[in-house]
């Protein structure tokens, strides 16, 4: 229940920051599709697609799991969370190394242009921050759940 309460909150501190008439400048399906999609190889190739569903139904607040299913849950959590920040960092870094490749540095006004490409490559690192953002709460929901079901564990 207070992650959908969290959700809408995020995206309206969103559109706060960035307005709604400049809405279209942050949209780029082509990055976003070169983040999303490790994300989704990383899920296929180790099988937790499953895991990854049921983080989300812990989020929402279905809690009739084991142990070793929040465990699994919580792992492909952290997972997509390593492969958007690390998919992010990789898409500006190759948007930078070619921007600085294509300038022609004979003219000093030619810089501006770094700068506008700047602004694109970082749309990339947006993108990895956001799935972070909307992870975030469920990576803490289940270690919570972890640690309290750790600590009944312990007490019996």
């Amino acid at each position: 229940m207070f992650y959908i309460v969290y959700l809408a909150s995020m995206v309206v501190y969103l559109i706060c920051g960035i307005r709604w008439d400049r809405m279209l400048n942050f949209w780029d399906p082509i990055t976003l599709e070169f983040l999303v999609f490790p994300c989704i190889l990383i899920l296929f190739v180790t099988g937790s697609f499953q895991a990854f569903g049921r983080a989300f139904l812990v989020a929402f607040g279905k809690r009739e799991y084991e142990t070793s299913q929040y465990r699994e849950s919580l792992l492909s959590v952290n997972m997509v969370m390593g492969a958007a920040s690390i998919s992010g960092g990789i898409c500006f870094l190759i948007g930078i190394s070619n921007s600085i490749r294509s300038l022609d540095w004979s003219e000093l006004n030619n810089i501006g242009w770094l700068f506008l490409d700047l602004s694109v490559a970082s749309i990339s690192l947006f993108y990895a921050m956001l799935i972070c953002m909307i992870l975030l709460p469920v990576c803490f929901m289940l270690k919570k759940e972890l640690c309290r079901r750790v600590a009944s564990d312990t007490e019996i």
